[in-house]
């Protein structure tokens, strides 16, 4: 019995010690985005990381019968074309069921949205991401760190989209910059 008092009282020590050492200032965790599988339009297999390879990106939940997921829909393609040479990408998760499936593609067609678009026909990754209604919107930095996460969409909402847009280009540009440049000497003829 003491001895699990005594140990009771080390913890309490040690967390108390910690929460003085380490403050919410010094230690930053981030929520990361989960991996997974999903299909394209055109049903080959894609996993949602592999697109961070070029930079920071907005993952946008939706299906054909939200309106508002429609108005937000514009705003995101004028994102995606605006901001692509800077490694930008917006990538549209549509979470209709397998029957409605079929009226994705030609909608987006008619549209002539450029962004990739992927199907998530069982809600699973928008549910594993904290999704509860479209349409339902993540910005991920370069690292696949969550930036922010916005649900429902105003007009006007895609003002404050848009600045979050340019803060993680302006993250991602930073961290490009840092990164060490490999130079290699000349290639020297004598050295043969």
């Amino acid at each position: 019995m003491y001895y699990l008092k005594f140990s009771a009282k080390i913890m309490l020590l040690l967390t108390f010690c910690s929460a003085i050492l380490f403050s919410e200032d010094d230690v930053v965790v981030k929520e990361m985005l989960p991996n997974y599988e999903l299909r394209n339009l055109d049903k080959k297999k894609v996993e949602i990381l592999d697109y961070l390879e070029t930079g920071p990106m907005l993952i946008s939940f939706w299906f054909l019968a939200c309106e508002p997921c429609k108005k937000e829909m514009k705003f995101l393609n004028e994102f995606n074309n605006k901001y692509a040479e800077q490694g930008f990408k917006v990538i549209s998760i549509n979470t209709d069921n397998t029957r409605a499936l079929s009226a994705v593609k030609p909608y987006i067609n008619s549209k002539k949205y450029t962004f990739e678009v992927l199907s998530d026909p069982r809600s699973k990754y928008f549910k594993k991401t904290g999704g509860q209604l479209c349409p339902y919107t993540i910005l991920v930095d370069h690292t696949g760190a969550i930036f922010s996460k916005h649900l429902g969409f105003n007009m006007g909402d895609e003002e404050k989209l848009e600045k979050e847009v340019l803060e993680l280009i302006e993250l991602f540009e930073a961290a490009e910059n840092e990164k060490p440049k490999l130079v290699y000497p000349p290639l020297n003829s004598d050295s043969k």
